[in-house]
């Protein structure tokens, strides 16, 4: 990294540590609950976040950003946020992907990351692929987080059209009786808005293969959710 880089990539995180906000970190990790130590939580809100992403994006290269971000991104949920944006922007799926399901924490990284999946699998065929090799290889990774990501991210894969409402059901259905409570939360929203396509086919699918009583439960309200805030 030059040296004149490095001053500006260290200024920007300074200027950014200074928009910690201590009252917004205890609601962001006590009430919302986005990372599982709340004690890694920062208090920096996400538009300063998306605003670094874009300006550390024009002033590292991977390596760099690597070096600077990643054992941060390690220790606090703000940087797994950081340092996945810019690993979206500047890595291939092949080296990004080994890089972001390790740091998955909480709900709120997967549920950020599936950006950054789909970005991938927008670019070209062979990275889309990868994509869902991921999403397969880590359907029973040891981290319930990690696990999460590979049910959200359908949720923008076939908002673009990279996927199909029947390839997440074949995807969730084996997981529908994991124990871990976001995975039981991420299946539900996922079923929901599979059925708000409105396709009988795939209602009918989801009545018939999804049999567990929790995420059942859970498919009902999200359901309600979803329709009362498109009213």
């Amino acid at each position: 990294m030059t040296s004149r880089a490095l001053e500006e990539a260290s200024a920007l995180l300074a200027e950014l540590e200074q928009r910690r906000e201590p009252d917004y970190a205890a609601f962001m990790a006590l009430r919302t609950k986005v990372s599982s130590r709340p004690e890694s939580v920062l208090g920096i809100r996400m538009k300063w976040l998306r605003q670094a992403v874009k300006q550390l994006s024009r002033l590292l290269t991977l390596d760099e950003a690597i070096e600077l971000l990643h054992e941060r991104a390690l220790a606090w949920y703000e940087y797994k946020i950081i340092f996945g944006g810019i690993v979206g922007r500047l890595a291939s799926a092949d080296e990004g992907l080994p890089l972001l399901y390790p740091l998955c924490d909480g709900w709120a990284v997967p549920d950020y990351y599936k950006e950054v999946l789909a970005g991938w699998a927008r670019r070209r065929e062979t990275e889309r692929q990868l994509v869902f090799h991921s999403m397969a290889e880590h359907a029973h990774d040891a981290n319930p987080y990690a696990r999460r990501l590979t049910i959200v991210a359908w949720l923008d894969l076939i908002r673009y059209g990279l996927a199909t409402p029947q390839a997440a059901l074949d995807h969730v259905a084996p997981l529908q009786h994991d124990e871990a409570y976001y995975v039981q939360m991420a299946i539900a929203w996922l079923l929901a808005e599979i059925t708000l396509t409105g396709e009988a086919s795939l209602v009918k699918a989801i009545r018939t293969e999804i049999t567990d009583d929790t995420v059942l439960r859970m498919y009902e309200q999200k359901l309600r959710d979803s329709r009362r805030k498109k009213r």
